[in-house]
């Protein structure tokens, strides 16, 4: 009769089963449910949260261990470091002090983290600072902010290190030290204040802090599951409501990182979907995205994207179409395997990398012109020395300096046989831009003048002519703003000196009138000297004394 049952009522009775025998599972029988075996638990935690010698010296180890293997972004020693760190015993303490109510046991436990993690960063500090490396590395950098996955995993390893405590399974207790990895971001906060990055130190802290209080959380529901309730006596109002208030305190850090994970995950998703709809080839793919985002929006946008036609201009297309602000950085690498589609709209430029369906031919100059074919052309090719390739080469389309300094990266990749040096037609430089009244140069900056110092070497291009502009105060030119402006030329002549140029001009100049936006004279122009095909540089006013140092100026 049950075979014949209707298949709906077959299937309740189904989930019935099935939810009866997970209820059973959870459930375990196996775990301690006598007062007795509670309280023996308790002490258990309490002694993990206690403050001893060894504790220290365990943290000392710890923290030493993996600041090394930041530095030398070694996943395995960071590994290692989070299987000897003893962070889990406290937390665990103030998750139990939480779900017994005990404001005492809390505060205990809250003493050992607060003092371990103060040890901690000092350690870390002190080795950063007495180590010779202090470049940042992948390791450093994949913990400078709490992400979606850095919370779910606090998340689900809390709750298994309060099961494996409360259930005496100790076996998965170095899965949990690893799954926590609570002192790594203690180990980069060292390194912030170490170093001056206090950006990192910041992020750093922010995910420490995230994950004690994701575990601090899954130790409370797994504690109350089994069993752990209020203890009863005499305790003082106040104790109630500091824990209360310290409970606040802690979850403060979780809501900012919750904030910020959920912005992060809705911007991600709209850069990840303007990348695509500027590239509209369908075999591309990326393979890393790294983007920040802040109240206002994205910010800065790094990318790689794997793809079969080189897309020029995708970095300013990409910022378009997220509203022109953002930094935006895309590095594209060209595969062998693209093969021809048409262009839909039926027009000649079909902006890509490979469009043709013949084989790739062996000679390196034969790959880069089936390479660029549909792309751009290829003027004259040499071979100044064996593994070496220079071409002239000028896109289909409207392109910048930096789409063709990011074809030459991407055509690099394509041709690791030889040195490949492209060399783009003579096109307008970038303008150097600064801070109002600075003369010092950003990172935007830095990077507009490895531009041009690219490209003067591309072009056998010797000299500059450097033009350092200010804006003028309501009466027209001050002594300081020609100064401003004398001393933003130097710095760039400097830089590019430094860069490979070798002869130099230097003029300053300040309008007579300052324009409706001021900072649109905030800049230092240059024009290769003896290069054709450029408009020649504004006129310059008059000189200024080269010898003032220069500051912060308003309206300069």
């Amino acid at each position: 009769m049950s075979s014949l049952a209707p298949l709906p009522l077959r299937l309740r009775a189904l989930l019935r089963l099935a939810l009866s025998r997970l209820r059973a599972a959870l459930d375990n029988r196996a775990a301690p449910h006598t007062d007795a075996e509670r309280l023996q638990i308790e002490a258990e935690i309490a002694e993990g949260a206690r403050i001893s010698s060894g504790y220290f010296a365990l943290l000392f180890c710890s923290c030493g261990i993996a600041a090394l293997g930041l530095l030398q972004s070694s996943a395995a020693v960071v590994i290692g470091a989070m299987l000897i760190s003893p962070l889990m015993g406290p937390i665990m303490g103030m998750g139990m002090g939480v779900a017994r109510l005990d404001a005492r046991a809390f505060e205990r436990a809250a003493v050992a983290l607060a003092l371990g993690a103060a040890v901690s960063v000092a350690a870390s500090a002190l080795i950063v600072w007495a180590s010779p490396l202090k470049d940042v590395t992948p390791e450093i950098l994949a913990r400078t902010r709490p992400t979606l996955l850095d919370l779910v995993v606090a998340i689900l390893s809390g709750i298994v290190g309060a099961y494996v405590l409360i259930t005496k399974r100790p076996g998965v207790v170095a899965g949990v030290a690893i799954a926590t990895a609570l002192m790594p971001p203690l180990a980069v906060v060292g390194y912030g204040l170490a170093t001056g990055a206090w950006n990192m130190a910041g992020g750093a802290s922010l995910l420490f802090l995230t994950n004690v209080v994701a575990i601090l959380g899954a130790v409370f529901t797994v504690a109350r599951r089994y069993g752990f309730q209020p203890v009863v006596r005499g305790r003082r109002r106040w104790e109630e409501m500091a824990l209360v208030a310290t409970l606040l305190l802690l979850s403060m850090p979780l809501a900012v990182s919750l904030r910020d994970i959920v912005i992060e995950a809705r911007e991600t998703a709209r850069v990840r979907g303007a990348i695509l709809g500027v590239f509209e080839t369908g075999d591309q793919h990326i393979t890393d995205l790294q983007v920040r985002a802040g109240g206002a929006g994205v910010e800065q946008v790094r990318a790689v994207v794997v793809t079969g036609r080189f897309q020029a201009q995708a970095e300013r297309l990409v910022a378009q179409a997220l509203g022109g602000r953002p930094d935006v950085q895309i590095e594209q690498i060209l595969t062998a395997d693209g093969l021809p589609q048409a262009d839909p709209s039926g027009g000649a430029l079909a902006n890509r990398a490979l469009a043709t369906s013949r084989p790739l031919r062996t000679t390196p100059e034969q790959k880069l012109r089936d390479m660029l074919a549909g792309v751009g052309t290829i003027g004259a090719i040499s071979t100044p020395s064996a593994g070496r390739l220079n071409a002239a080469v000028q896109l289909n389309r409207p392109a910048t300096l930096d789409d063709y300094a990011a074809l030459e990266s991407a055509a690099q990749r394509f041709l690791p046989e030889v040195e490949l040096e492209l060399t783009p037609p003579f096109l307008d430089l970038p303008v150097v831009e600064f801070a109002e009244g600075r003369s010092e140069l950003s990172p935007a900056g830095e990077r507009q003048v490895a531009m041009i110092a690219w490209a003067f070497q591309r072009w056998n291009v010797q000299g500059a002519e450097v033009v350092g502009s200010a804006s003028p105060g309501p009466r027209g030119p001050r002594p300081r703003d020609l100064r401003v402006a004398q001393a933003r030329a130097q710095t760039v002549a400097d830089r590019l000196e430094a860069l490979g140029v070798r002869d130099m001009e230097i003029r300053s100049e300040a309008p007579d009138a300052a324009p409706q936006d001021p900072s649109t004279l905030w800049f230092a122009r240059v024009r290769p000297l003896g290069a054709p095909g450029l408009a020649p540089a504004p006129t310059a006013a008059p000189d200024a004394s080269s010898d003032a140092t220069v500051d912060a100026e308003p309206g300069a």
